[in-house]
């Protein structure tokens, strides 16, 4: 993979004080990744315009950027492109929204049905676990309204007998106090959706009636908070936006690190928070004690996704200086290894470089196909590896090519190790489905100061010194398969 790679990220803006989050997210991503030749395109519309995420995925086909995150406002009218990106051998990570029937790569989304379970264990202790509940879900079409509240229900199915839901409507049109009314004594109230006006009307009944009734919802947002302030809702259930934006990112730049790899990118689900109402002493004196297992459970919660997060990050990073095939160091941390220790042995002395390669590579693969000559550059690599120190840097440099960085070690030491690779290599076999397969190395190395005087000259004498190596092996004996007998 290039050093620089782009990431495109397609998501609304409309409503600022939903969406503003999200895109902080992004951003701080985009500074965390940065460092790694990640750039982040910001590609916005406006709230629920599939048209004009159709118009910058096709768009996107012409630009072809290295990976895409994508909110898609619609459930399957992207598909066809998400589909033309995959493939292109670009991959698609939706987030917040989601296409399950599309090729995306992975989904980064909140969890629903625990955000629904959530409001569920609140209101039942808002009301004392007994009462009757009237809910509003929203359509049950929507995939994450249906998750929620199944988790809302399965959460009052521990009050069997103590909480009984009134009714279920699944829509906000149309509610006035009166309909609210007709129900008779209500003793609390679940809204999955249309939180806005069903609040309006409830805090209108409440203000005839004289009476606070607890009420659960969902997204803290800049119209819903007076709302909270005044204790017309008594929480709400808060999707932590900020950790899907920038997990949008990191799974992107983790599909385009494992692209071509049969490993999958891991979906997420991202917890949900609790924001109580600011007059939320009206639900009883007991209020803090009821919610004090409740909270203290859902910040451990947020404390284990934070770790997750730091460690998502830490194996993003092994990543991008990992060779996928071999495991070695890549060329980019080989670069960067090199130069430290030719800085430092400038100064402390010395440094030792190897470079290596497969003899008569070509023809393992020519003779034995791909699959043989990546074992054989496994084993290689393996072999490598068993013959060097924790604080060598060993490293696959591309095709059939690696390297061996070795710290305080003069030309003798170099010596010393090549022999012992060679007398490794000579003892190992690649094996094949008719039989194993012996292969050869051709070593070349330099020392600094010495045979070169800075990293550009190490590795100019090491890789002339490989290419005198390779003329004498090109005499010796073609790579040779012994029969299994099978």
């Amino acid at each position: 993979m290039r050093d620089n790679v782009t990431i495109a990220i397609i998501a609304p803006v409309q409503p600022d004080d939903f969406f503003d989050l999200l895109w902080q997210g992004v951003w701080e991503a985009t500074f965390d990744l940065s460092s790694f030749g990640v750039e982040v395109q910001n590609l916005t519309t406006q709230n629920d315009d599939v048209r004009d995420q159709r118009k910058i995925l096709e768009a996107l086909l012409e630009s072809r950027p290295d990976a895409i995150g994508l909110l898609p406002v619609h459930a399957t009218a992207l598909n066809d492109l998400i589909h033309q990106h995959a493939l292109r051998g670009t991959p698609v990570i939706t987030f917040h929204g989601d296409a399950p029937d599309s090729q995306r790569a992975a989904f980064v989304r909140p969890n629903p049905h625990q955000a629904g379970q959530l409001a569920g264990e609140v209101l039942a202790k808002l009301v004392h676990g007994h009462g009757r509940v009237l809910s509003f879900p929203g359509s049950l079409d929507e995939f994450h309204l249906a998750q929620r509240y199944a988790g809302f229900r399965d959460a009052l199915a521990r009050y069997a007998g103590g909480i009984e839901e009134a009714a279920c409507c699944f829509t906000g049109a149309g509610v006035t106090p009166q309909f609210l009314a007709s129900f008779g004594p209500v003793a609390g109230f679940y809204i999955g959706n249309d939180l806005l006006s069903i609040a309006t009307v409830i805090e209108q009944l409440s203000a005839r009636l004289e009476v606070q009734t607890p009420c659960i919802g969902f997204s803290n947002t800049e119209q819903i908070r007076p709302f909270l302030e005044r204790g017309v809702i008594s929480a709400v259930i808060d999707e932590n936006r900020y950790q899907l934006g920038y997990f949008a990112v990191q799974k992107a730049y983790e599909a385009l690190l494992k692209r071509g790899l049969d490993t999958a990118v891991a979906s997420v689900q991202i917890p949900s928070t609790v924001v109580f109402a600011a007059n939320s002493g009206g639900a009883g004196d007991s209020l803090d004690s009821a919610f004090e297992l409740l909270v203290r459970q859902r910040t451990e919660a947020l404390l284990s996704y934070k770790n997750r997060l730091e460690e998502a990050n830490l194996k993003l990073l092994d990543l991008t200086v990992t060779d996928p095939l071999t495991g070695l160091y890549n060329r980019r941390k080989f670069d960067e290894a090199l130069n430290q220790e030719v800085n430092r042995a400038l100064r402390y002395g010395p440094v030792s470089l190897l470079i290596i390669d497969l003899d008569h590579f070509k023809l393992v693969n020519d003779r034995h196909g791909h699959q043989a000559g990546d074992d054989a550059l496994k084993v290689a690599a393996q072999v490598l590896q068993a013959c060097c120190r924790t604080t060598d840097t060993c490293a696959r440099l591309g095709g059939d090519e690696f390297a061996i960085i070795l710290p305080h070690a003069d030309s003798g030491s170099a010596e010393v190790v090549r022999q012992r690779i060679q007398q490794h290599i000579a003892r190992t076999m690649v094996p094949l489905a008719e039989g194993a397969l012996t292969i050869g190395l051709s070593i070349g190395a330099a020392t600094l100061p010495g045979d070169a005087s800075s990293a550009v000259e190490l590795v100019a004498a090491a890789d002339a010194s490989m290419y005198r190596s390779k003329q004498t092996s090109r005499f010796e004996q073609t790579p040779v398969v012994e029969s299994s007998g099978v």
